[in-house]
């Protein structure tokens, strides 16, 4: 069942309306056109049934696409992040670019007021994640990456300089990422 979030400000969800996707279960089972919803507060993720119902899987899923997005879980556990945590795959490859969203319900007392007013707050990290899945912590910026990718540093920085990167920018983190994984194949 879903849980329930009363008298909270914002969304638990990636996208509040139920959204047709694809699931794979620890099992090897693919389930494809599935309605899905991703509670990112909890880390789960549901599926309407067909009275319309929010129903949890009973198998762990692996991997799943939403809304032409793919999380995935099954990397080492940084950060405290639990060994199940689902990462969003912005580049995919032998080196992944991963973006975690983590969404908490925060509570707080305004100014002159009695009442605790709740609202959901939403955090990003980013990772690098190598062929062996382990993952290394980056910030939004040029210096972290190149650094996290390790080699290739010339020709790296001469991709991001020839097209304008701006590695504040997940896109552009990917791209370069993407070409990284064209240079090492």
């Amino acid at each position: 069942m879903a849980k329930q979030y009363l008298d909270v400000k914002g969304s638990p969800y990636l996208d509040d309306e139920w959204q047709e996707g694809w699931v794979k279960l620890e099992d090897g089972k693919e389930y494809i056109g599935v309605r899905l919803k991703y509670d990112q507060v909890a880390d789960e993720l549901m599926f309407s049934n067909k009275k319309g119902e929010a129903q949890l899987f009973m198998q762990p899923v692996v991997e799943f696409e939403l809304m032409k997005r793919l999380f995935m879980r099954g990397y080492e556990s940084i950060d405290a992040t639990p060994l199940d945590a689902f990462y969003e795959v912005l580049a995919d490859g032998p080196t992944q670019l991963l973006k975690r969203t983590t969404k908490r319900v925060y509570e707080e007392v305004p100014y002159s007021s009695a009442t605790k007013v709740k609202s959901i707050v939403a955090q990003e990290s980013y990772y690098l994640a190598n062929r062996e899945g382990k993952l290394t912590k980056l910030k939004k910026d040029k210096k972290s990456l190149i650094k996290a990718i390790g080699n290739r540093q010339s020709e790296l920085e001469a991709y991001v300089k020839a097209n304008r990167l701006d590695l504040r920018q997940e896109q552009d983190m990917a791209k370069l990422v993407a070409y990284y994984n064209n240079l090492e194949s």
